[in-house]
């Protein structure tokens, strides 16, 4: 915390918000710019005057009128009224704050235009009884006049404070108790009733505090000139404060010296100073499906009049305490709108969880059926492909380049199907030269129609054909009944592509795809009709389709 100024009830003994009850403290205004303004009021607790034939009479009641202000959370100025004649300036800084260690502070009570001033007035014969006796019996008053001091304040748990300090001045006194806080008494020894005494003694005070965090707070102190008690419940604009000063003079054998009731109000203009209390919310904008973070998303808040943009999906903002709507939009998500509260030094975490909008559903389910078809091509080129049918593999993959056009993988198999194509057509071709030479012209004219299933157009084929049957026709003989035209021969087909085929049908089958893996399983079979696996699957796979189709 910051310094203090107690000059305002050096009589009084009435401390305001900044100190104890009359001893100074290091807690000064924290907020610059905050001005106090206060009233204090004391009386004697006895009245009664048990030697009226005497010079002493009981000390009267005496009010205080003061007003400070705070700068740079470390020092304040105060002016203080005791009487309509009597004023005073004081000053106090802080210029060690409070860490690990104790807080120091210095000040300076008492700048006046009068050696001696009390809230009686000012002069070295006026002022409370004890005052008083220090010009007449005790060698002399000390000048309230510039009351310097230097202190040390340490705090223990947030809740316990304590002050000790040495002053001069006001800090100094010469009673029967109070002369063993002075150096004077060190120096002058049992001569301090006697000698003239010194402007540069020196008197301790020190103190005690326990404040409790909703604001009341208990308070001992002692000093050169008194011993005190009291408690004050602290509040951000009014602070009330009670005291009983003058302790050390109970006892019906002190009289007409007593102790001293003190009252006390402080009001401060904190309420134009300080800004709202405020929290912090930290947002996560996520899809509620698949909790991925919602890049730029955008965030409004309604009674600010603000957008905000999360561009990583989460935002923090430290906001007023209060309530507010917020509203986070990003593009195919339904607007989400909320209220939520903010409360004072709260850290809240906020979670978004949009959901897209019925278009964008749309989109995704036709995206995704897109990238399914994708994948049933692909495989379906791949099959068509291991069972030599070039031709519609060919068609599988550019389907599945009408789909996707960069897809690198149809390219990459339609690459190796066109070079597959090239060498089967060139062994063909190479067959029927052959076969032609040594006159099978059957079988040639074989290898030349497995050219055309693999280039419709190729010419030099379709040439060959029609030599081939020409030669192979017999004028004088009736013409042959035609013949079913043999197949043409497949190119063989490894067991592993057999057994590779074979394993996409049980897949297919086990994914509920009985079509697809029917038609896999006859392929299997006309590639290896002993295949026991396939021959039980497709057995297997026509029952399941069977019920399904509701044909029993």
């Amino acid at each position: 915390m910051s310094a203090t100024i107690l000059s305002f009830f050096v009589v009084t003994y009435l401390a305001g918000t900044s100190g104890f009850i009359n001893i100074p403290t290091a807690n000064v205004y924290d907020m610059n710019g905050t001005w106090g303004l206060g009233f204090a009021y004391s009386s004697s607790m006895y009245s009664d005057d048990p030697d009226p034939t005497d010079d002493l009479e009981p000390d009267p009641a005496d009010y205080n009128i003061f007003l400070r202000y705070g700068f740079a959370g470390r020092g304040e100025i105060a002016v203080s009224m005791y009487t309509p004649s009597a004023f005073a300036l004081s000053f106090s800084y802080v210029f060690v704050k409070s860490g690990k260690g104790p807080s120091l502070f210095v000040g300076i009570d008492d700048i006046t235009y009068a050696t001696h001033i009390s809230s009686l007035g000012t002069g070295d014969t006026i002022g409370f009884l004890e005052e008083v006796g220090y010009t007449t019996e005790s060698g002399g008053r000390p000048a309230e006049l510039l009351s310097a001091y230097i202190g040390m304040q340490q705090t223990f748990g947030k809740i316990f404070n304590i002050v000790i300090g040495l002053g001069r001045g006001r800090f100094v006194g010469y009673g029967e108790r109070s002369r063993y806080f002075n150096t004077d008494y060190f120096v002058l020894g049992d001569d301090y009733l006697t000698e003239e005494h010194s402007a540069w003694a020196f008197g301790l005070f020190l103190g005690a505090s326990l404040r409790f965090p909703f604001g009341l707070e208990f308070m001992v102190e002692m000093d050169g000139r008194d011993a005190a008690v009291g408690m004050k419940y602290h509040n951000k604009y009014v602070t009330p404060t009670i005291a009983l000063t003058k302790i050390e003079q109970f006892g019906d054998d002190r009289r007409p010296f007593s102790p001293r009731l003190t009252f006390g109000i402080e009001a401060t203009n904190r309420f134009m100073l300080e800004k709202p209390e405020s929290g912090t919310i930290e947002c996560v904008i996520q899809d509620n499906v698949s909790k991925e973070l919602l890049t730029n998303s955008i965030v409004e808040l309604s009674e600010m009049n603000k957008r905000y943009t999360a561009s990583g999906g989460t935002f923090s903002l430290n906001l007023p305490a209060g309530g507010y709507t917020i509203i986070v939009k990003r593009t195919d998500y339904v607007d989400y709108k909320a209220k939520i509260n903010v409360r004072p030094k709260v850290r809240s975490k906020l979670v978004f969880n949009m959901q897209k909008t019925a278009e964008a559903l749309q989109l995704e389910q036709a995206s995704r059926e897109r990238e399914a078809s994708i994948r049933n091509h692909l495989e379906q080129g791949k099959i068509y492909f291991t069972e030599g049918n070039l031709t519609q593999a060919k068609a599988a993959f550019e389907m599945v380049l009408s789909l996707d056009p960069g897809n690198v993988e149809a390219q990459e198999s339609l690459g190796a199907l066109e070079l597959r194509r090239a060498n089967l057509i060139a062994y063909y071709t190479s067959e029927a030269k052959k076969q032609t030479q040594a006159k099978r012209y059957t079988q040639a004219i074989q290898s030349w129609q497995q050219v055309l299933s693999l280039a419709p157009e190729h010419t030099e084929a379709k040439n060959a054909v029609a030599e081939l049957r020409r030669l192979t026709s017999a004028p004088a003989k009736p013409p042959a009944k035609p013949t079913k035209p043999s197949a043409p021969t497949k190119p063989r087909v490894s067991k592993a592509e057999i057994e590779n085929l074979y394993k996409r049908g049980v897949s297919l089958f086990t994914s509920e795809k009985y079509d697809e893996a029917l038609n896999v399983f006859k392929r299997v079979l006309a590639l290896n009709p002993n295949h026991v696996g396939a021959k039980e699957y497709k057995k297997r796979t026509e029952a399941r389709l069977r019920v399904l189709r509701g044909s029993g």
